[in-house]
């Protein structure tokens, strides 16, 4: 039921486990959730990969990620809805081409014909 992942390059590690609603202990990161987690990553990766090749100043970005998952038939993840908290000093035309960008982040592309995913933006002062 627990798993380690190493990074061979780095050395990094992450363990898993099952959830408690499916025989685990939910001690760590379930599979799912790290699928979950690297959606909201990569959004947040390449809107700073596309705002540094610009040289423009990002601030703090929050990205809150729910995941629900299927109640009848396999197990699986159902959806994924990024809640997406954006400097307010961001201007309008920055925001907009950032928005653009976390649509063609490489994880988003991959899940997007099987999950339903979801990106609400929020500007807000954090």
């Amino acid at each position: 039921m627990h798993t380690e992942a190493k990074h061979s390059i780095s050395g990094s590690v992450i363990h898993t486990d099952a959830p408690k609603d499916h025989d685990g202990e939910g001690k760590d990161f379930a599979p799912t959730d790290l699928l979950a987690s690297s959606l909201g990553t990569c959004v947040i990766t390449i809107m700073g990969i596309e705002a540094r090749r610009r040289e423009w100043e990002l601030g703090k970005i929050v990205i809150d990620v729910y995941k629900s998952m299927t109640s009848e038939g396999p197990r699986k993840i159902k959806t994924l809805e990024l809640e997406i908290f954006m400097p307010s000093e961001l201007d309008t035309e920055k925001y907009k081409i950032l928005q653009r960008i976390a649509e063609d982040c490489p994880v988003k592309l991959s899940l997007e014909r099987s999950v339903d995913i979801k990106l609400n933006w929020h500007q807000t002062k954090i």
